[in-house]
């Protein structure tokens, strides 16, 4: 596999810097009230937009209808809908994924791209343990397949088993280019308390080489994850307003900013960032968030918006990712106590920091410091430090 097919497919899987999904986990605090039902009154009313096709795909599709069991042309249709993923965080396009693949979906050994691609449409409706097994499966097939250890790096980078981690990034550095590698590894670097040099290094091999625009932005995005841990606001700031400024499609990218001008105190340019793409949940979410803080003029309706599509999704049997409900319940409904139920459910899916910063916010919020023990023991285990989080641990010891 080649090194540039390589880098827009580990963007699409990379659950560190993941955009927002629908993952299909039952959970006791989320609410089954229906969403109200919306009935145009205008029937030249625009209610959705779905983008064009271009003539080349179509015809793959034609072709595909007419050879179904034609798996790479399946498997070349199939990445197209995971880069549409990445691009705009609509878990639509990964639903579209899995079915092209259909025919060998259910398969225990489907062919090995088939493999990756399940593994990496698990990883991103966040079944870590049917994706860890895919990954585990195809690289005992394929053990230079650096797109599959790269994958299983962030699986396991996901859910803490950070042994494994390291051990797919060192094939990750032996298989791809140096900056690939060193973006595997950065974000385990800084969770093991070493933030700073792992900015430093993951930095220094961005400036002495010549990337591709994608893999630069998810290597700059690494950058600003880690100037967030450091508690360099203005440095994030810069690493996303680069990367929003060459790609605005970067939903991701986008969301990260946003957060940073809201925990700047910068809510009403985060609404307006985000204006237009409340299409996409974590946008919704943060523009919400960002209207509430400012009373701006949409907070009624941003508000109503966010709880009709928690609801519809709770409806569907699916939910929107746990720590955007846990942050809205904290920051919007003002409900600690069930924040911190939300977030701790979150937490036993995926650690990450921004996992870690809610639990922590939403334990202070709730005052119930027991209830964030997993926590508190995971950060001493990993000797992690971040600003912001260190700052909520600090002020849960106060809580009594």
């Amino acid at each position: 596999m080649g090194r540039q097919k390589l880098a827009v497919l580990a963007i699409g899987a990379v659950g560190l810097a993941g955009a927002l999904t629908v993952a299909a986990f039952a959970a006791p605090e989320r609410t089954r009230a229906g969403a109200a039902v919306r009935r145009p009154s205008d029937p030249a009313e625009i209610m959705a937009r779905v983008p064009a096709r271009d003539a080349s795909e179509l015809s793959a599709r034609r072709a595909l209808a007419s050879a179904p069991d034609d798996v790479e042309l399946a498997v070349g249709l199939a990445q197209a809908e995971l880069r549409r993923a990445r691009g705009s965080s609509d878990p639509r396009y990964l639903g579209r994924a899995q079915a092209i693949l259909a025919p060998w979906w259910r398969l225990a050994a489907p062919p090995p791209d088939v493999l990756l691609l399940r593994a990496t449409i698990l990883q991103s409706l966040h079944d870590f343990r049917s994706s860890r097994a895919d990954l585990d499966q195809l690289i005992t097939l394929r053990p230079d397949d650096a797109q599959a250890h790269l994958t299983r790096a962030v699986v396991a980078t996901v859910t803490g088993d950070y042994a494994a981690a390291r051990a797919s990034c060192a094939a990750v550095a032996r298989l791809a280019s140096a900056v690939i590698a060193a973006t595997c590894v950065a974000p385990l670097d800084g969770l093991s308390g070493d933030a700073d040099a792992a900015y430093r290094r993951l930095a220094q091999v961005l400036a002495s080489t010549r990337a591709a625009p994608a893999l630069r932005g998810w290597a700059e995005t690494a950058l600003a994850e880690l100037a967030i841990q450091r508690g360099d606001a203005v440095g994030a700031l810069a690493h996303l307003e680069a990367i929003v400024a060459r790609d605005p499609d970067d939903a991701y990218a986008r969301a990260a900013l946003a957060d940073v001008l809201i925990a700047g105190g910068r809510a009403a340019e985060a609404s307006a960032l985000l204006a237009g793409h409340e299409q996409i949940d974590s946008a919704l979410v943060r523009r919400a968030i960002a209207e509430h803080a400012t009373h701006g003029p949409d907070e009624a309706r941003l508000i109503q918006a966010m709880r009709d599509r928690i609801a519809a999704a709770a409806e569907r049997g699916d939910r929107i990712h746990l720590r955007e409900e846990a942050r809205f319940a904290l920051e919007v409904e003002a409900d600690p106590p069930r924040a911190l139920r939300i977030a701790r459910d979150n937490w036993a899916v995926q650690k990450e920091l921004a996992d870690a910063r809610l639990f922590a916010a939403a334990a202070v919020a709730a005052r119930d410091p027991g209830a964030a023990a997993a926590l508190v023991a995971w950060a001493r285990a990993t000797g992690v430090h971040d600003a912001e989080l260190d700052r909520w641990l600090g002020q849960l010891d106060g809580v009594r």
